[in-house]
């Protein structure tokens, strides 16, 4: 009997690990699109103001790569963060 028991035990607890990692997963992703969002609206945003003052008469310079390069990035490490969690090697146990 107690080796039933056990074993009903070992799939409860690997069932509850899946699903923690599941959630894991789906909070690291959804923190990977919420980057994305707010990085593609606030450049848009400061090539917009560059735009503007390029066209009032101001620097033609394009000073908006900078931070486009910069936090790109942040990004690109966001996104490999992300992936290589869904990327779904089998845990050891």
């Amino acid at each position: 009997m107690t080796d039933a028991f056990e074993r009903a035990a070992e799939r409860t607890e690997s069932e509850y690990r899946r699903k923690r990692r599941q959630r894991s997963v789906r909070r690291r992703q959804k923190g990977f699109r919420i980057h994305a969002t707010v990085f593609v609206a606030v450049q848009v945003l400061l090539v917009v103001v560059w735009a503007l003052q390029w066209q009032l008469g101001g620097t033609s310079h394009p000073w908006f790569l900078y931070a486009l390069l910069g936090w790109g990035v942040g990004l690109a490490a966001h996104y490999a963060v992300a992936r290589e969690d869904s990327g779904g090697e089998p845990e050891a146990g």
